[in-house]
């Protein structure tokens, strides 16, 4: 009697931790969890044989009281807020366990979809948008599937969404290279001559950077009651440009965030954090002064 207890409750437990699964689009619809997504900026780890670091930035606060398994999955597509930037896709599943009432920050491998259009930063925000169909999310599955996050790989990509030649398909992995071509060749119904052709040759790019402004600082504040809170960027405009804390309900006790700026991010004039209590400002930094 006691063995079949022990099964029951084992059964009960495994079907508890079941049912804390979601896809993050269903745990957002449930408003389990909110997040705050935005380009990655310059991953400082040396990524070798023209690796892509990962290309976004995503704050997930857990807003229940249990611990919650999360999947976004490969071909999501990622809005943005203007328009003016790329769409990106997601390449790489992203599997997540996060803690009851908690945050943290995930980094993640995505893909441009709009070869004119601008490329993701720190200071543009994105919502999850729809999976990708067809051609691009068979596409993302190989991306995911073989781990190709290479320029190669994104240069596949624009040749399903800019019709781009597939001949800038090009990496010194030769298999990758064939692999990604022959899908493309396959999708646009090319001769199979197209995937094997030596008519442009692969150079490794050439990697230039520039000078930046780093502003970076620390806003501190404590809590004897439970109080909403919001804490955010905002210009000399008092437009809000980056939220850090999103009218989240904070209980008693000491709370801190660091935030590190560059003039990547910012434009010309004033910049504030600010922090807001109940709707009501407390506590304002100056980050940059013009």
């Amino acid at each position: 009697m006691k063995q079949v207890i022990t099964m029951l409750s084992m059964a009960m437990m495994c079907q508890q931790v079941a049912a804390e699964n979601y896809t993050l689009a269903d745990a957002l619809r449930q408003k389990l969890v909110s997040i705050s997504m935005t380009g990655a900026g310059r991953d400082t780890t040396n990524y070798t044989n023209n690796a892509l670091a990962p290309s976004m930035s995503m704050l997930v606060t857990n807003l229940s009281n249990s611990d919650v398994s999360l999947n976004l999955e490969y071909g999501y597509k990622l809005e943005p807020s203007d328009t003016s930037y790329q769409t990106m896709m997601v390449t790489q599943t992203l599997i997540v366990r996060l803690p009851a009432k908690q945050k943290k920050t995930y980094r993640l491998y995505a893909m441009c979809t709009q070869a004119g259009d601008r490329g993701p930063s720190e200071s543009e925000h994105f919502s999850l948008g729809k999976r990708s169909t067809g051609n691009l999310l068979g596409m993302a599955e190989l991306i995911n599937r073989k781990r190709y996050q290479y320029s190669a790989a994104q240069d596949a990509v624009w040749c399903l969404t800019d019709n781009r030649d597939i001949q800038n398909i090009s990496s010194s992995d030769t298999t990758m290279m064939y692999e990604l071509r022959r899908f493309v060749a396959k999708a646009k119904g090319l001769p199979a001559s197209s995937i094997y052709s030596t008519t442009s040759s692969y150079t490794e790019p050439i990697q230039t950077y520039r000078t930046r402004t780093v502003y970076s600082g620390e806003l501190s504040y404590s809590m004897s009651r439970p109080a909403k809170i919001l804490v955010a960027l905002f210009d000399g405009n008092n437009r809000m440009k980056r939220v850090y804390v999103n009218n989240e309900t904070q209980r008693e006790g000491q709370y801190s965030y660091t935030y590190n700026l560059s003039s990547d991010d910012l434009g010309e004039g004033k910049y504030y954090i600010r922090m807001f209590r109940d709707g009501k400002m407390e506590d304002e930094i100056l980050v940059k002064a013009e």
